[in-house]
């Protein structure tokens, strides 16, 4: 069953919710504090944090950056009382999958949760391209059975080029020159010539199959 956690220190209001969402079928937990939901986070794995936007110790844009880079992978969505373009947009880039601003109704937040639920399923099934695998639950990546070592950023490097097998991913801040010689040297090692990242001069790369 799919375990919820509900971070908000408005004991009425995370109350509502954890009946709401319990009746829904969820399983749920509540957190009044971030230190309180940290607890949580290290004894259960959960699927969706839903979590408000102010606390006294933070806020939870923050909370959502350093969980990923703890390595989470929960669906996180954010509780906020008003809506700052600006912030949202930090937020996304932090961490956040999505946001929803209070008050809101039931079924609005049903159809959230369920679309981020979903999209986490989707994301979780493996890659498979030619004779490269990317399971994702495991951060294991095989090419003929045989193990491709990768570091966190050269993993997600590989899985974005991928999801675009056969089309150009654009060059940027991860998609750097640089990372992607080692990581062709890394996937050689085990492909041979069957996968090659090929170089669209000023524009980016593209992971293709010469098998």
């Amino acid at each position: 069953m799919t375990k919820i956690l509900v971070v908000s220190n408005d004991e009425q209001f995370a109350r509502m919710l954890n009946y709401t969402l319990t009746y829904n079928g969820f399983i749920v937990e509540a957190a009044p504090t971030l230190d309180h939901a940290w607890k949580y986070l290290q004894e259960i794995h959960f699927d969706l944090i839903l979590l408000d936007y102010k606390f006294r110790e933070g806020n939870g844009l923050d909370f959502c950056k350093e969980l990923r880079h703890c390595g989470s992978g929960a669906a996180m969505v954010v509780m906020g009382e008003c809506y700052d373009e600006v912030s949202i947009l930090h937020g996304m880039y932090s961490g956040m999958d999505d946001y929803i601003l209070k008050p809101f109704n039931m079924s609005e937040l049903k159809m959230i949760l369920n679309k981020q639920l979903e999209r986490k399923r989707l994301m979780a099934r493996p890659i498979v391209y030619g004779d490269l695998r990317i399971d994702l639950a495991r951060s294991l990546v095989t090419v003929k059975d045989k193990i491709l070592s990768l570091g966190k950023k050269e993993m997600d490097i590989m899985v974005i080029l991928a999801r675009k097998a056969g089309r150009i991913a654009w060059a940027d801040k991860l998609l750097t020159e640089e990372r992607i010689k080692l990581l062709s040297k890394k996937l050689a090692n085990v492909a041979g010539e069957a996968l090659q990242i090929k170089s669209i001069s000023g524009v980016g790369y593209k992971l293709v199959s010469c098998g």
